[in-house]
């Protein structure tokens, strides 16, 4: 075969190569630029569905309000639901034109959620206005009840609705994931918010104290709050140092948890001991529904900024999408004069150089040997190659990056955030693990299940922060006095539960004793620089053939209610 053939086929191959890397990176831009493009749409239709529940939401005060008014000022009251209704309409209909808009969207769960809330809303509506017309004496709880929940049970079909409308956003644009959880938080939170005071409803209807469902309802909606506060503060902590981000969560840190909590904490006192509230439904609205006003803000505020950065993503990426393709064409284009120019100054050369060795060894000693015109030019493509590598490789990197990310938000999901312990679920995980060696090898295991005494009056008394205080503390406390292979987890509210590798029924008493009397003698700081003691009631459960780990919690838990009824404050076994 030729030089000049050789050259030839070595020239189209690595021009078929080039081609293929440049395709593929443009293909790879392209799939940047296209998801860029549908964040902006999706960004819109994910506020629209928070803006719907939002307003869905508030339509629930002047509801309570009317459902509590008294005949001077029923009409209105009316007038104010019926201002509301028709903002909460506008603001579905607005989704659903959106979601009709986009065909994948209206084939979708979502469109059906939408309409399954716009079709239950006349019944719900219907059960307001009977109740806003009959007298007060005639009033019951049942149907407040009934009604107020009929209202709130439309929001967890609207939640649904936004987290997939979310998923669409995540989809398209990853790093806005962090904003968008954000937003997420701040949206369910005004949403519990509206859920407390509406918990409210009956009892100033009817004039009568909480009861304990109700307090129940309060305290498990009081913890849901706390814990997206924390939520919030923990995915804005990038947007901290920026002016208008900081003022906004002062703003709600003032607003709502210090001005709204301390009229709910008045209210839930009242409740608790005469149920003399001195305020109707639509002053409680009144009052308390514009504390709530600064979590909306915050909302919209991440929202504009999502929005801005959307868009200048979506610009930058058609920008860089079409430096790419015309990238990819001047360096086609330089290829080939590349080729052309090897062949010129170095295949040729190459030629004529051998012909001259040739014409020596046959003797033509006459023949005049030319000297080089050129430099060596295939440095030049060399480069041009390595470039296109390392832009690949480049790209492997952060793949492993974004691997590495959510591997670690995946450790990070099995860690209690309150007590830096195993959650419940990841505590299942490892304990069926154990549960299985266990069984395999017939050794021993024991699971020790433990809670604070009287933790609610803890709360009461001291306050939730302090009642995290004494979580806190109660974590380190048992982790410091237990085993490296033992397992300790938050089994859920104040509850704790161990597992005990390699124990028995007896050993893993004597441990549970030596965490209840570490306990009792521990004096714990609580906000403020005060010193409260606990105590704590543990049952005890050990490992016998044919019990599951389930199995055996449930006989622990037998196991610490018998403690509780014996006097708490002691250790309880379940044989």
């Amino acid at each position: 075969m030729s030089l000049n053939r050789l050259f030839r086929l070595i020239s189209i191959a690595l021009l078929m190569l080039f081609l293929a890397l440049a395709i593929s990176l443009v293909w790879i831009e392209w799939s940047i630029y296209q998801n860029g493009a549908n964040s902006v749409p999706a960004l819109r239709n994910f506020r629209l569905g928070l803006v719907a529940m939002e307003k869905l939401s508030a339509e629930r005060g002047p509801a309570n309000a009317y459902m509590g008014s008294r005949p001077g000022e029923r009409d209105a009251l009316y007038q104010q639901l019926k201002a509301a209704r028709v903002t909460s309409d506008a603001a579905m209909d607005q989704l659903r034109d959106a979601l009709e808009k986009d065909p994948t969207l209206r084939q979708s769960p979502m469109f059906d959620r939408l309409r399954t809330v716009q079709q239950a809303l006349g019944p719900a509506r219907a059960a307001v206005d009977r109740i806003g017309l009959q007298p007060e004496d005639q009033r019951t709880t049942l149907y407040v009840v009934s009604a107020v929940n009929g209202m709130v049970d439309m929001i967890p079909v609207m939640v649904r609705l936004t987290a997939e409308l979310a998923s669409i956003v995540d989809q398209s644009d990853p790093d806005l994931r962090d904003g968008l959880a954000g937003v997420r938080a701040a949206a369910s939170l005004r949403e519990y918010a509206g859920q407390i005071g509406s918990r409210f409803t009956a009892p100033l209807i009817i004039h009568r104290k909480l009861n304990s469902d109700e307090v129940i309802e309060i305290g498990r909606l009081y913890g849901r709050i706390e814990l997206l506060r924390s939520l919030v503060s923990a995915q804005l902590a990038s947007y901290s140092k920026r002016p208008e981000f900081a003022r906004a969560i002062d703003e709600m840190d003032k607003q709502y948890f210090d001005n709204g909590f301390q009229f709910l904490d008045y209210l839930l006192q009242v409740g608790l001991k005469s149920g003399d509230y001195g305020i109707t439904p639509a002053e409680l609205a009144a009052r308390y529904v514009p504390q709530m006003k600064s979590i909306l803000d915050l909302r919209d505020l991440l929202l504009d900024d999502m929005m801005v950065r959307a868009e200048q993503r979506n610009v930058q990426a058609r920008n860089f999408l079409a430096s790419v393709i015309g990238l990819t064409i001047i360096a086609c284009l330089f290829f080939q004069l590349l080729m052309y120019m090897i062949r010129k100054r170095v295949v040729r050369p190459l030629v004529s150089a051998t012909d001259l060795v040739v014409g020596l060894v046959d003797g033509k000693l006459d023949q005049e040997i030319p000297k080089g015109k050129y430099d060596d030019e295939i440095g030049g493509m060399m480069r041009a190659l390595r470039v296109l590598k390392e832009r690949i490789l480049e790209r492997n990197s952060l793949a492993k990056e974004r691997e590495a990310l959510i591997t670690q938000l995946q450790t990070s999901s099995n860690t209690d955030f309150l007590t830096g312990l195993l959650n419940r679920r990841a505590f299942f995980s490892y304990g069926e693990q154990q549960m299985a060696v266990a069984q395999r090898y017939e050794r021993d295991l024991s699971v020790v299940l433990f809670d604070i005494d009287y933790f609610k009056r803890i709360n009461d008394s001291y306050g939730h922060l302090s009642g995290d205080a004494i979580l806190r503390g109660v974590a380190q406390t048992a982790s410091q006095l237990l085993r490296k292979v033992d397992v300790l987890a938050r089994y859920g509210g104040e509850e704790f539960i161990v597992l005990l590798p390699e124990s028995d029924l007896a050993q893993a008493q004597a441990v549970a004793e030596k965490l209840r009397a570490a306990l009792a003698h521990k004096d714990f700081e609580i906000d403020g620089g005060q010193h409260i003691r606990i105590s704590a009631s543990f049952g005890v459960a050990a490992l016998v053939d044919g019990r599951g780990l389930e199995q055996l919690i449930k006989l622990a838990d037998t196991a610490l209610y018998v403690a509780k009824e014996q006097g708490r404050n002691r250790v309880a076994t379940s044989a």
